[in-house]
């Protein structure tokens, strides 16, 4: 019998004020400086006193180092700056909301950012960009958080733990007034598909990571 594929686990609490939820964000923070050989820790969801717990399997860090790879090599090839955050802690406690996406990206503001080990958006501007990936649904609405935050676009990247998981989909979103609108093209990356994301990832899966990166440096090369 094939042993099944493991989930991710979400629980959500109710009636958790602010001052909980940035302790429970500095525990979490601890544990990962005293175990750094593991990215198995909780990320968090906060919406004004609710707060969902979810407990990433590997299949999240895969994606967000092929992603990232592939970023790399699209600015290096556009002569880009780009400042990555893998999985960072955007919140305002003014709004009294957070969350933690798979990784955010700076393109426009990389010199603000320079030398900051996280995000205050406080002081810093947003992300232009972040990373979803969802291997199990949220009970929250992502979307309504991430445009009170201001974020311009969102790759979410949605697939099922096992085996296939990098037969997945991948949509762009980005923000038009206070909400999100799908496109195959998103803002920072205006001449890259969602299709030629996916096709990146199955090539990376298929024939290997070293020939994808190749491959796609040659399109990049002969694209834009």
């Amino acid at each position: 019998m094939k042993t099944p594929a493991p989930s991710e686990y979400r629980t959500v609490l109710s009636k958790v004020d602010w001052r909980k939820y940035e302790e429970l964000l500095a525990e979490m923070a601890g544990d990962s400086r005293r175990d750094r050989f593991t990215n198995r820790t909780a990320r968090f969801a906060f919406d004004r006193g609710r707060l969902e717990m979810m407990n990433p399997l590997e299949e999240h860090d895969r994606c967000y180092k092929l992603i990232e790879s592939l970023l790399l090599v699209v600015t290096d090839e556009l002569d880009q700056p780009l400042t990555s955050y893998k999985t960072p802690t955007l919140k305002r406690e003014d709004l009294q909301i957070g969350a933690e996406p798979d990784a955010g990206y700076y393109m426009q503001n990389c010199d603000r950012m320079d030398g900051k080990r996280t995000i205050d958006l406080a002081v810093d501007p947003p992300p232009d960009l972040i990373l979803e990936v969802e291997l199990s649904r949220s009970s929250f609405n992502k979307f309504a958080i991430y445009a009170q935050l201001g974020i311009p676009e969102v790759w979410r990247y949605i697939s099922k733990p096992g085996e296939t998981f990098l037969k997945g989909k991948l949509f762009i979103h980005y923000l038009a007034g206070d909400r999100y609108v799908e496109e195959d093209h998103g803002l920072a990356f205006p001449f890259l598909s969602a299709g030629r994301i996916l096709q990146f990832i199955d090539q990376s899966d298929v024939e290997g990571l070293p020939k994808a990166l190749r491959d796609l440096r040659l399109w990049v090369e002969t694209t834009v």
